[in-house]
C-alpha cells in the first residue's frame, strides 16, 4: 500500500523532489532576470518593436531607407502611392502584409513576395534597416506620418 508523504517528510529518493523543486525555482528566477537582456538582443538584431515604442527617429530612419538605400520608392512611389511595378502602400486591402500589421510588413520586407519584384532585404539592407522601413510604412498608415 502506498504511503502519502506529509509536507516535511523526505521522499524515499533522499529528498530528490525537494532539490528538483529548488532547481526549477532557480531556473525560473534566472529566466525572469535574463528576459530584459533577451529583449535588448532582439532589438539589436532588428526585431520589430512594439508599436507603442515607435519613436520619430525610427520613422525618420525608415523614411530615409525607403527613399534611399532600400530603393523601395523606385517601385512603390515617392509617396507610397504605388506604380505599375508595385502596389500602393497607403491604407488599403493589404495583399501580402495581411491587415497592414507591423509584423506582416516586416515579414514582406525580410522574406520578399514570390512571383513579384519584391525581394527580401531590398537594396541589401540589414534586418535592423528592414525593421525601420516597416516602422515607416506602418506609421504612415496608422499614425499619419508624412510619406
Amino acid at each position: 500500500m502506498a504511503r502519502i508523504l506529509g509536507p516535511r517528510e523526505p521522499s524515499s529518493g533522499g529528498g530528490f523532489g525537494h532539490r528538483a523543486r529548488r532547481w526549477a525555482g532557480a531556473l525560473v528566477a534566472a529566466a525572469i532576470l535574463l528576459m530584459p537582456g533577451v529583449a535588448r538582443a532582439q532589438k539589436a538584431a532588428g526585431a520589430v518593436p512594439d508599436t507603442l515604442s515607435i519613436t520619430p527617429a525610427m520613422v525618420d530612419a525608415g523614411r530615409a531607407l525607403f527613399h534611399g538605400l532600400g530603393t523601395c520608392f523606385a517601385c512603390h512611389g515617392m509617396k507610397l502611392e504605388g506604380t505599375q511595378l508595385a502596389p500602393t502602400l497607403i491604407k488599403k486591402d493589404w495583399k501580402d502584409a495581411k491587415g497592414g500589421d507591423l509584423g506582416n510588413i516586416f515579414s514582406v520586407v525580410t522574406h520578399g513576395v514570390p512571383g513579384t519584384l519584391m525581394v527580401a532585404f531590398p537594396g541589401g539592407i540589414s534586418k535592423g534597416d528592414a525593421a525601420n522601413a516597416a516602422v515607416y510604412v506602418w506609421s504612415v498608415n496608422h499614425r499619419g506620418a508624412k510619406p
